[in-house]
């Protein structure tokens, strides 16, 4: 399933022309303290059509952190990328959380997180579903754009998301 898009992983990557995602639940709901939002197609959770989807967004750090972890739930298989690199790859046909250590794979400046997901799995129907949020810690005071967009779960993903071509 780790097929990409060209010129997806670059911050200057043109997905204006992207549907946005359909915002199904807040994942604090059932994961206390989280702020991410379980997203999905403009087709809904539901949607016997779209299958697969991609996410991404870009964020920049003034500074690096500390350590910085991402973690994410994907409906039924999925993979994550943090500027090009495969960091999560999640094929079991169930649905999972994952976590990973992100912090070596940042860079000051622009960063890009993107995503892949899938639901295969039509035993339970189609019940699709996928978020990620990113938390980091910052020596002394960090700069409140940066940690806002860290700490916000990268809800921007939300805004950006592609039919996959069937």
């Amino acid at each position: 399933m780790a097929s990409t898009i060209p010129g997806g992983f670059n911050s200057a990557f043109d997905d204006s022309a992207w549907q946005s995602a359909t915002e199904l639940y807040n994942v604090g709901d059932y994961i206390p303290g989280y702020v991410a939002q379980g997203i999905w197609s403009s087709g809904g959770q539901f949607s016997t059509v779209e299958t697969q989807m991609w996410a991404r967004t870009v964020f920049n750090l003034a500074t690096l952190p500390i350590d910085a972890f991402v973690h994410n739930g994907f409906d039924d298989d999925g993979d994550l990328f943090i500027n090009g690199t495969q960091v999560v790859s999640d094929h079991d046909g169930m649905a999972t959380n994952s976590f990973a250590n992100i912090t070596s794979y940042l860079v000051p400046g622009d960063n890009v997180i993107a995503f892949t997901t899938t639901d295969n799995y039509p035993v339970w129907g189609y019940n699709h579903s996928a978020w990620a949020q990113v938390d980091a810690t910052f020596a002394g005071v960090p700069e409140p754009a940066s940690l806002a967009l860290l700490g916000l779960g990268l809800g921007a993903m939300t805004l950006s998301r592609r039919r996959a071509n069937s």
